[in-house]
């Protein structure tokens, strides 16, 4: 049975497999929000207990286990999931038992579920910002190659939206195994050299992506001029990457080490201090961090972690997250959240090369993109 005197939930974040590198941080920063909670007393006296399996960045086990955690360890909150299609394989059975799932990670919009919190970036908080400082600065023809499943071709085809509507166009799209080897790498090298594209927009994930960079950069490519712009890529990448490998390549995400903000500064020395230097800070872990203080900040008021008790108060609370203050949107269950794009500096480090200063309201539709060129003219796009 359940212990009543703790509140418990489920982790499921993998700490093997292909995103087993990015989901430990992930896991690391869910775990660490759990005992600051604890040693500030607890929510309403009662301790978080955290109950953590290793998913192995498996489909079918995020299922199995996702049915142990609701049926056998009783727990009614879970915080998880990384790819989508991990996400798509844990959600059915969680609408199914009435429970709550928080999924930290950016992930390709076009979904709701009154039984998940988005709280990674949908698109119009990063693919928009990204389109509109690659075509800025780079150019207007991308080149989009992603792992053969459904975010990449989502994002890809967001991605190709967006550049169409700034007047530009994709000179090619493919995709390749989540087992990446040197023979695909070599395709997607092949065919960047005949297109010249002036941007590469990768939906690459897990263990291929390191691969797929070092080749980029020894094949004679230079991220300074052409860079891969990736928001599967972070800083758990790049930290296995050279300086050199790794500089001028760009992303989009609500936060960054590099942030400077007090709470932005606290989380980094906290996170750091439980797992060590070695292990980098990367958006998904403070989506992850955040989003059980917004729980922990809504079961204090609703004092029930059953599902509709607990919706009424995640809506009605706010929480000064690294990134800055973020809520949730009661309409999508997305998250309002602070755009910022980054690019690798020469020591290997992301480094905000662009930050509006402002809160983004969750669009996971996209039913009204806007940005603003130098130039004054504005362009939306309808879904």
């Amino acid at each position: 049975m359940m212990d009543m005197e703790t509140w418990r939930v489920g982790v499921l974040f993998s700490e093997t497999g292909v995103t087993g590198a990015i989901e430990r941080t992930q896991r690391a920063a869910t775990l660490l929000a759990i005992d600051e909670i604890n040693a500030a007393g607890g929510v309403c006296g009662r301790r978080i207990e955290p109950v953590a399996y290793d998913p192995a960045s498996t489909p079918s086990r995020y299922r199995e286990l996702t049915v142990k955690l609701l049926d056998e360890d009783r727990v009614r909150v879970i915080f998880g999931g990384h790819m989508s299609s991990t996400r798509k394989a844990m959600l059915p059975i969680v609408e199914a038992r009435s429970a709550l799932m928080f999924y930290p990670t950016l992930y390709e919009g076009f979904e709701y579920s009154r039984h998940c919190i988005y709280t990674g970036a949908a698109p119009n908080q990063n693919s928009v910002q990204l389109v509109d400082y690659l075509t800025r600065n780079y150019g207007s023809r991308v080149f989009l190659v992603g792992s053969n499943y459904v975010y990449p071709y989502e994002s890809n085809r967001i991605i190709a939206d967006l550049f169409a509507g700034a007047g530009g166009h994709s000179v090619e799209e493919m995709y390749v195994p989540l087992n990446l080897t040197a023979g695909h790498i070599a395709k997607i090298l092949d065919r960047v050299r005949a297109t010249r594209p002036d941007v590469i927009y990768s939906t690459i994930v897990g263990a291929g992506i390191v691969p797929f960079y070092t080749a980029f950069k020894e094949a004679g490519f230079d991220g300074r001029q052409l860079p891969i712009a990736s928001q599967s890529t972070s800083e758990a990448d790049v930290v296995l990457m050279r300086p050199d490998v790794a500089e001028g390549h760009v992303t989009a995400a609500p936060f960054f080490q590099s942030v400077d903000t007090p709470a932005a500064r606290a989380f980094v020395a906290a996170y750091h201090k439980r797992v060590g230097n070695d292990w980098p800070v990367t958006a998904p872990a403070e989506a992850a961090y955040f989003s059980v203080h917004l729980f922990a900040a809504a079961l204090e008021r609703s004092r029930s972690d059953h599902l509709e008790e607990l919706l009424r108060s995640l809506w009605e609370v706010e929480y000064d997250a690294p990134q800055g203050p973020v809520r949730i949107d009661g309409n999508t269950n997305h998250t309002h959240l602070w755009p910022r794009v980054a690019r690798v500096d020469a020591t290997g480090n992301y480094r905000v090369a662009h930050d509006a200063g402002v809160r983004v309201a969750p669009d996971p539709f996209m039913l009204e993109v806007r940005f603003q060129h130098e130039s004054g003219s504005a362009w939306a796009l309808s879904y």
